[in-house]
C-alpha cells in the first residue's frame, strides 16, 4: 500500500479518496437513520421547510419541463399578481438536478432525498479536500470533513428542512481555490474559485455569498499585513475570478439586483437589527451538546429541560457544540502550532515546509475565532440576553451585503469548517507523536503498532460522532388528504386555504392539485402593493415581520375566508378568480378565536343560503372543500 502521508506520519487507513467517500456515505446512513428505510416516501426533518423546498423543486420542473418557460417567475402563489423567484430559497442548481430526477422518477420525495444525500457527501468531501491541502494527511483530513458535514448548525437546518443551507459545499470549494489563487495566481484557480462561489450562492443561499465575501476580505487583510506588497498578477486573476462569477450569475444576479434595489415594493432584502441580535450564537452552547444528540443528552438534559431550556436554546442558530474530542485536538494543535522542531515534511519541503504548514493552521485558527465572534452577533452572547461588546453590531448593520445575513448565528457554518481543519491538524500531530512513542519503545511489533493506532483512530471517530449524532433523525410525514386528489380533477381556478398558517405543507399540496393560490409562503417577499389593487386591506394580515419598513415574509388573507362573513365577502372572490375554498376545520380557532363547531355551522349556513353560488366537493372530519360559481 502506497503511503501518501508525510514520512513520519501514522499508517494510512484511508488510502484513497474513494475510501473517504465510502466512509462518508456510511456516516450519512448512520446519522440520518431511519431515513434509508423510507428513502422514496418520507423527507427528513420536522416538516418545517422541507415541504416548501420540495415545492420549489416542483415549480422549477413545471416551468422548465411542462410550460417551457423561464423558471423564476410564478403566479401559482400570490395569485393573480404573481411574484419573481430570484431572491428566494429556490436554489436553481439544486432545482435543476432535482427536476431531472423527478422527470424520470415522478417522485418528488425521492428527488429531495437524493439531493439531501448528495449535499451531505459534497459538504464532507470538499471540506476534506480543503483540509488535505494544509494538513496533508488523508486520515486526519477525513475528520475535518466529518466535523463540517455533521456540525450541529447544519444538522439543525436539515432538521428544519432548509436544504439550501444544508447545501454548503460551495463554501469549502471556494475557499480552497481562493487560497490556492493567492499562492499560485493562474486561470485554473481563478475559474474554480468562481465556480465555488457560484455553487455556494445558487446551490446554497445568498447568505453564503456574504460570508465568503467577508472571508475574502479577512484573508486579504491578514496576508497583506504579513506581506504588504501588491502582486499585479494576483490582482489580475482576482478580477478574472470576480468577473467570471458575475457573468455566469448574470441571468439571476441582475434581475435580483433590479427587484431589490431598483424596483422596490415587491422584495425587501434588508433585515432589521433586531434579528441580528435575536438569531445569534450563544457562547455557552459551544460547550453543551445539542438537545437532538440522543447519546449525550442524558448528561445535559437538566440544562435544556429543567427550566433553563429557554435561556440556552435560541433556535437553529445556537446549536454550536464543538464536541469534546474535537475541542481537545483543537487545543492540542494550538499548543503545538508554534513548535519548529519535528521531522521534515517531504511534501512541504522539510523544516521550512513545516513552518509554512504551521502558519496556515494559525491562519485557520484566527479565521475560526473571527467567524465565531461574527456568529455571536458579534455581541458575545453568553446566555440569551446576557451579552457584551454591543457597539460592533451597529457598525455591521451598516455594511452592504454583510448586513443582509439576518441570522448572524449562521456564520458558525463557516466557523465549523475552520475549526475542523485545525482539529485535523491536531489529530495528525497527536497520532504522529503516539506512533513515534510506539516505535521508540522497540517492544511492540509493527503489526501490533498498527492495530493500536487503528484502535485510537476508531475511538476518535466514535467520540467525534457521539458529539453530534442526531439518531434517530427526525422525520415527520404529513399525509396528503384524499380531498387534494379530488381537487386535482376539478376545473382551473384559484384555491384559498383557510386558515393559511405559515408553513410549506400548504405549498406542497399544490404540487398535487396544481392550481394557483392567493397569498402564499415564499421566503424573502415583502407585502408592499401586491394586493392593494385587488382587495381592501382589511382582508389580509401581515405575518413574520422580519425586515425594515413594512416588509414581511407572508401574506395571510384568512379574513377573506372568514366563515362569519362569507356572504359579504363573496363579491371579492371574483376579483381573485377564486374558485375553491379549503376550510381546515381543526385549525379555524387558531385565527378566529371562536369555537370550531359554530364556525363550521356558519359555513354550512352560507352553503344552504347560496346553493347556486357554492357547493361541497369534499367533506371530512378535518377538511371542507367548497366550489364557487359566478354568474356570467
Amino acid at each position: 500500500m502506497k503511503n501518501n502521508d508525510s514520512v513520519n506520519s501514522l499508517p494510512v487507513y484511508l488510502p484513497s479518496d474513494l475510501a473517504v467517500l465510502f466512509l462518508y456515505a456510511f456516516v450519512f446512513l448512520l446519522s440520518t437513520y431511519p431515513l434509508i428505510l423510507h428513502f422514496s416516501s418520507i423527507m427528513p426533518g420536522n416538516g418545517g421547510d422541507s415541504y416548501l423546498m420540495a415545492w420549489f423543486f416542483w415549480e422549477f420542473y413545471r416551468s422548465v419541463f411542462i410550460l417551457h418557460k423561464w423558471p423564476f417567475f410564478t403566479n401559482l402563489v400570490y395569485y393573480p399578481h404573481g411574484v419573481p423567484l430570484y431572491v428566494t430559497t429556490s436554489m436553481p442548481l439544486n432545482s435543476i438536478f432535482a427536476s431531472a430526477i423527478y422527470y424520470f422518477t415522478k417522485n418528488l420525495i425521492l428527488a429531495y432525498n437524493i439531493i439531501f444525500f448528495i449535499a451531505f457527501m459534497l459538504n464532507a468531501y470538499f471540506a476534506y479536500l480543503l483540509a488535505e491541502d494544509t494538513v496533508r494527511n488523508k486520515t486526519a483530513s477525513f475528520f475535518a470533513g466529518l466535523i463540517f458535514a455533521l456540525s450541529p448548525m447544519l444538522i439543525e437546518q436539515a432538521r428544519w428542512g432548509d436544504i439550501n443551507i444544508w447545501s454548503a459545499y460551495g463554501i469549502p470549494l471556494y475557499i480552497m481555490f481562493f487560497n490556492r489563487l493567492y499562492k499560485n495566481p493562474n486561470l485554473k484557480n481563478a475559474l474554480f474559485a468562481a465556480g465555488g462561489l457560484f455553487l455556494a450562492t445558487y446551490a446554497g443561499f445568498y447568505e453564503f455569498t456574504a460570508m465568503l465575501l467577508l472571508y475574502s476580505v479577512f484573508f486579504l487583510i491578514y496576508n497583506f499585513l504579513k506581506n504588504p506588497v501588491l502582486n499585479k498578477k494576483y490582482i489580475k486573476y482576482l478580477i478574472i475570478m470576480a468577473s467570471v462569477f458575475i457573468i455566469a450569475s448574470s441571468p439571476i444576479l441582475i434581475p435580483s439586483f433590479y427587484y431589490v434595489y431598483i424596483k422596490k415594493g415587491i422584495l425587501n432584502f434588508n433585515p432589521s437589527l433586531f434579528w441580528a441580535k435575536a438569531y445569534s450564537a450563544t457562547l455557552v452552547n459551544f460547550f453543551i451538546p445539542p438537545f437532538f444528540d440522543r447519546l449525550l443528552l442524558p448528561l445535559t438534559k437538566h440544562i435544556y429541560f429543567n427550566g433553563i431550556w429557554n435561556i440556552m436554546y435560541r433556535g437553529a442558530n445556537s446549536l454550536d457544540f464543538l464536541g469534546y474530542i474535537p475541542l481537545f485536538f483543537f487545543i492540542y494543535a494550538l499548543f503545538r502550532i508554534g513548535q519548529k522542531s519535528g521531522k521534515p515534511d517531504m511534501k512541504t519541503g522539510g523544516v521550512n515546509g513545516l513552518q509554512e504548514n504551521a502558519k496556515e493552521i494559525k491562519f485557520y485558527a484566527f479565521a475560526f475565532l473571527f467567524f465565531a465572534l461574527m456568529a455571536l452577533s458579534p455581541l458575545m452572547h453568553i446566555i440569551n440576553n446576557i451579552r457584551v461588546f454591543d457597539p460592533f453590531v451597529y457598525i455591521l448593520d451598516r455594511l452592504p451585503v454583510i448586513k443582509d445575513v439576518q441570522e448572524s448565528g449562521r456564520y458558525m457554518i463557516i466557523g465549523f469548517l475552520f475549526f475542523g481543519i485545525v482539529c485535523a491538524h491536531g489529530i495528525k500531530l497527536f497520532m504522529e507523536r503516539v506512533s513515534g512513542r510506539l516505535k521508540s519503545g522497540q517492544i511492540i511489533k509493527p503489526a501490533a503498532k498498527q492495530a493500536a493506532i487503528f484502535i485510537i483512530i476508531s475511538v476518535i471517530f466514535i467520540g467525534t460522532l457521539a458529539g453530534c449524532l442526531p439518531v434517530p433523525f427526525i422525520m415527520i410525514h404529513k399525509k396528503l388528504s384524499r380531498g387534494v386528489y379530488i381537487l386535482k380533477r376539478e376545473p382551473f381556478g384559484a384555491v384559498l386555504t383557510v386558515p393559511f398558517m405559515q408553513g410549506g405543507f400548504k405549498m406542497y399540496e399544490q404540487t398535487v392539485y396544481q392550481k394557483p393560490m392567493p397569498g402564499g409562503y415564499v421566503i424573502r417577499y415583502g407585502f408592499h402593493d401586491l394586493y392593494k389593487k385587488y382587495l381592501p386591506e382589511r382582508f389580509y394580515d401581515l405575518k413574520g415581520v422580519h425586515y425594515n419598513g413594512n416588509g414581511i415574509n407572508q401574506i395571510v388573507i384568512n379574513r377573506l375566508g372568514n366563515p362569519s362573513n362569507l356572504a359579504e365577502n363573496f363579491k371579492y372572490f371574483k376579483n381573485l378568480n377564486l374558485k375553491y375554498i379549503v376550510f381546515l376545520k381543526g385549525q379555524l380557532d387558531w385565527i378566529y378565536k371562536e369555537h370550531n363547531k359554530p364556525l363550521v355551522n356558519k359555513i354550512y349556513k352560507f352553503l344552504k343560503a347560496n346553493p347556486k353560488k357554492a357547493q361541497i366537493i369534499y367533506n371530512s372530519r378535518s377538511m371542507l372543500f367548497i366550489k364557487l360559481t359566478y354568474k356570467k
